[in-house]
């Protein structure tokens, strides 16, 4: 593999960031809203959602690989990338617009299951083919072991600013509550709007960062092994993969993670209405404050992206991780948290979302740049030239956050008996307290095993250097 630049150009990071615009307006899009949408709008029940988003996520684990291979052994004038990125943006805004826009002729929960589960599959597997060749890239364009953490904490750092921004507008913009409509989570109109949009966004942020990474395609266009495109090759190339133990542990890793992340966002609608008994202006203070978390972090990424032990921060950014997101629910069971309705309560929730969405960014970024490390330990021991098989499980895992988030979050709130239809005759404190609680112990246990898989990561910065150093030219 030749890999022309050693660090990461100004222009380089930011074409290869903008292209977290697409996956923060995507994945925030459906890890917030789309459970709410069809359990409390459209009427699905929760874990039919759920089952729906599950399933879905098995084609995700068959699309992925085959798209990342495909990409790994593709020859064209615009190098191996480009022509899937180019592809997928039609199709990707296409289908983001269709979900929220289910026809009015199903009306039944089996109709709706079905259209949601196949939109669900038809959106995933044409994002797989913007994202797996995006992410593919981030080997190919920088050989240097701390410029790639540079390059993916842009991205992750963009993905989250621009997914809060869109979280934000849906509550300031899409989803303010009326006279007609208090609770302005119900507003089908503001979904149906916000949709169109953001297909517009997820289009255009698509298409900028493909064209302003042309002029690197000269990069990512030789292939160290025998180009194929048969049955017979992709297996032996993602057996070649699946047989590296590093790349086993950052996945299981990061796949865990990022479950853990997208319980958080699918619930966090559900947390701050009726846990925290926040008001839409509250709702809205609280995402200035996730979005100032993303924007520190994405300014400060060079604190993470210096370091020369991955998995040591790595671990530790996940503990505290655990630590922030479980704490403010195991405090207010203890009764040492501010009581809701007071200024406390915002000034505390406010601070943590800076902290939390902050850590989260770091970890994330830490996480892609190690599989992305994982690439030299393939061609090193097998000789084949595998970025797309091997970073196509980050895609994968930022599906598996989404779908994963809310296929859990859908058992979750049938096991703690939140009603489909909440108010104040079926909200009981109970059911308050106890989606609280066990939101905490969900979440320790979550992370806690995303830990204990990072533990059996094996690769350090020294093998890395002279791995690259003895690469083929």
């Amino acid at each position: 593999m030749t890999t022309q630049t050693t660090g990461a150009p100004g222009k380089m990071q930011l074409f290869y960031g903008l292209g977290g615009v697409a996956n923060g307006v995507f994945s925030n899009g459906l890890s917030f809203f789309l459970l709410i949408y069809y359990n409390l709008v459209i009427g699905l029940p929760a874990e039919v959602v759920g089952f729906a988003l599950s399933i879905a996520l098995i084609f995700d684990a068959i699309s992925d690989p085959l798209v990342g291979y495909l990409s790994d052994n593709w020859k064209s004038r615009m190098g191996k990338r480009h022509p899937f990125i180019f592809l997928s943006i039609v199709p990707t805004a296409f289908l983001f617009w269709l979900i929220w826009n289910p026809p009015a002729s199903l009306t039944t929960d089996g109709q709706l299951f079905w259209f949601l589960l196949l939109t669900t599959i038809g959106l995933r597997v044409s994002m797989t083919l913007y994202d797996v060749p995006h992410n593919a890239m981030l080997p190919e364009l920088t050989s240097d072991y701390n410029a790639r953490t540079l390059l993916s904490g842009h991205k992750v750092s963009v993905t989250w600013i621009s997914g809060q921004i869109i979280v934000i507008a849906m509550y300031t913009i899409w989803l303010v509550p009326t006279d007609f409509m208090p609770y302005g989570i119900l507003n089908q109109a503001g979904y149906q709007e916000a949709g169109l949009v953001s297909a517009f966004l997820i289009a255009a942020a698509i298409l900028i960062s493909a064209l302003g990474l042309l002029s690197y395609k000269g990069q990512m266009t030789e292939i160290a092994h025998e180009p194929t495109k048969s049955a017979g090759g992709f297996f032996r190339q993602f057996a070649s993969a699946a047989g590296l133990p590093a790349l086993r542990a950052v996945f299981l890793s990061s796949a865990v993670y990022a479950v853990g992340a997208g319980v958080g966002a699918a619930l966090w609608s559900y947390l701050m209405s009726f846990y925290w008994e926040l008001s839409n202006d509250q709702i809205s203070l609280i995402l200035v404050a996730n979005l100032a978390g993303a924007l520190i972090a994405g300014f400060l990424i060079k604190v993470v992206s210096n370091r020369d032990n991955k998995k040591a921060a790595a671990i530790n950014l996940s503990i505290l991780s655990t630590i922030i997101g479980a704490g403010p629910y195991l405090l207010r069971w203890m009764d040492l948290f501010p009581a809701n309705g007071t200024d406390a309560l915002i000034y505390v929730l406010f601070a943590h979302g800076i902290v939390q969405v902050g850590v989260i960014v770091w970890t994330s970024s830490v996480l892609t740049s190690m599989t992305a490390d994982v690439v030299e330990v393939g061609l090193h021991k097998s000789g084949f030239q595998n970025e797309g098989i091997i970073t196509a499980s980050i895609t994968f895992i930022l599906k598996a956050g989404t779908a994963g988030g809310l296929a859990v979050s859908g058992v979750f709130l049938a096991f703690v008996g939140f009603p489909s239809a909440p108010d104040q005759t079926n909200l009981t404190p109970e059911i308050v307290s106890s989606l609280g609680f066990n939101y905490a112990l969900l979440t320790i246990a979550i992370y806690a095993a995303s830990i204990v898989f990072l533990l059996f990561y094996n690769l350090d910065k020294k093998q890395f250097e002279e791995m690259v150093s003895n690469k083929p030219a």
